[in-house]
């Protein structure tokens, strides 16, 4: 089973991707903020996918924090956002993969196959 934490404030966006995981090969954590994630009140996924403008932090800061962490330096953090200027930024924030919003869910599916 993949594990894959998701961090959505878009109520839309986090329950199509919830629907579109909801079933026996992936076990989904949906946040709608960062907190959890900032004070480790989660299990580490097998992936993270990570909304770029989220309410009080931008998810630039939260990948970067992931991947100054040891825990999770080694997990994939897949940086969404509707700007594709933000491609660059992610990758340098330590991002594996920038998708542009909307992206389809097969794209999704597909980022998630490729690096678990």
């Amino acid at each position: 089973m993949i594990k894959i934490v998701l961090i959505e404030d878009d109520a839309a966006i986090a329950d199509a991707i919830s629907v579109a995981f909801d079933n026996k090969q992936y076990d989904i954590s949906i946040f709608t903020n960062a907190t959890p994630i900032l004070n480790d009140q989660f299990e580490a996924p097998d992936i993270f996918i990570i909304d770029r403008q989220l309410v009080g932090i931008d998810g630039l800061e939260i990948c970067r924090y992931l991947k100054a962490h040891a825990v999770y330096k080694n997990i994939p953090v897949v940086i969404t956002s509707a700007s594709p200027m933000t491609a660059p930024f992610a990758i340098q924030a330590g991002a594996a993969e920038f998708l542009e919003k909307s992206f389809t869910l097969k794209t999704l599916r597909g980022i998630i196959e490729k690096y678990c």
